[in-house]
């Protein structure tokens, strides 16, 4: 039998799995409905044709885009296509795109039984109902969205070991997803997209920092929630202070210093931008400040940090 590869899983009790997983259901519940539901999406959208207009001048019609880690959910790469870009995506876990058994089958079958119930349960319960407002919020600006793909557009694989040729991309995105990486495949995967991307292209890249409040991927520090008073069993920087819970997940801990040096070997960093500044400064009393003391204030309010990047000019 082959393998499972699975992205989203890690070693932690059942019982700390159910209660991660009763978090992000309690989540769900608590996210904006209605078209409110969808603008996340169409503010990715916004900045990235504003800075690849900016630092390349293309339009994003038209542009050819590699999304690194389009989760269980490529709803990302929908949007684009319906705006006229060509794009593809990778993943190592297989997305439920049609509600189908065959479909939850394969998941099991390549990523694992715990893949494949979540995803099932999340298509029938959320993914069904937010497809539809995109839909409609796509329509309402001219568009129209067509929730399909070819073969060639999907890779369910390590992104580190895709072969593309050179020059294919004008634009490379991942939000999330980097921080999942081993450090060994994501040199490589830095080393690949450099070659991958077209001269005048640009990579957008937001890893969530491990140094920042939200860092450890703990449900109850997850960005939307981290200034609520909700009831908590975890303490602010718990993965770095006290480190009693674990997340569901594999985190390679890179602090946002590394991301910059890794990065910047292949790179020019033309832009840094922090997606929620200062976030958890409710929480960092002088107490924590000084447990925290080996962190600079850069390292603990980063959060969602995009990378704007642009291939170094490789000499011959």
């Amino acid at each position: 039998m082959n393998k499972i590869q699975t992205s989203s899983s890690a070693s932690i009790s059942f019982k700390e799995k159910i209660r991660e997983l009763f978090n992000i259901f309690r989540l769900r519940l608590l996210e904006p409905k209605g078209m409110k539901k969808v603008e996340g999406l169409f503010k990715d959208l916004n900045e990235y044709k504003n800075l690849l207009l900016l630092y390349s001048g293309k339009p994003i019609e038209n542009t050819r885009i590699l999304e690194i880690g389009f989760g269980p959910r490529p709803l990302r790469m929908v949007l684009l296509k319906s705006y006229g870009a060509k794009i593809k995506g990778v993943d190592l876990d297989s997305p439920l795109l049609y509600g189908k058994i065959s479909e939850v089958i394969n998941i099991w079958k390549k990523n694992g039984f715990e893949r494949a119930i979540k995803s099932f349960i999340r298509f029938y319960l959320f993914d069904i109902t937010e497809r539809k407002i995109l839909e409609k919020a796509v329509e309402l600006r001219g568009k129209k969205l067509t929730f399909s793909f070819s073969q060639d557009e999907l890779y369910i694989c390590d992104a580190s070991e895709l072969d593309f040729d050179s020059h294919l991309f004008d634009l490379i995105i991942s939000e999330d997803v980097f921080e999942h990486i081993e450090i060994s495949s994501l040199k490589k995967l830095i080393f690949k997209m450099v070659h991958w991307l077209d001269p005048s292209g640009i990579a957008l890249i937001r890893p969530n920092i491990f140094t920042g409040i939200c860092g450890g991927h703990l449900t109850e520090w997850f960005p939307p929630v981290v200034n609520s008073n909700m009831k908590r069993k975890s303490e602010p920087w718990e993965h770095l202070r006290k480190k009693r819970f674990q997340p569901n997940t594999f985190l390679n801990k890179l602090t946002r210093k590394e991301y910059r040096e890794m990065f910047s070997q292949y790179f020019d960093i033309l832009e840094e931008r922090v997606k929620y500044p200062d976030l958890g400064k409710k929480w960092l009393n002088p107490e924590i400040r000084q447990e925290l003391k080996v962190y600079s204030d850069e390292e603990i309010f980063s959060n969602q940090v995009l990378f704007v990047l642009k291939p170094k000019i490789i000499k011959k």
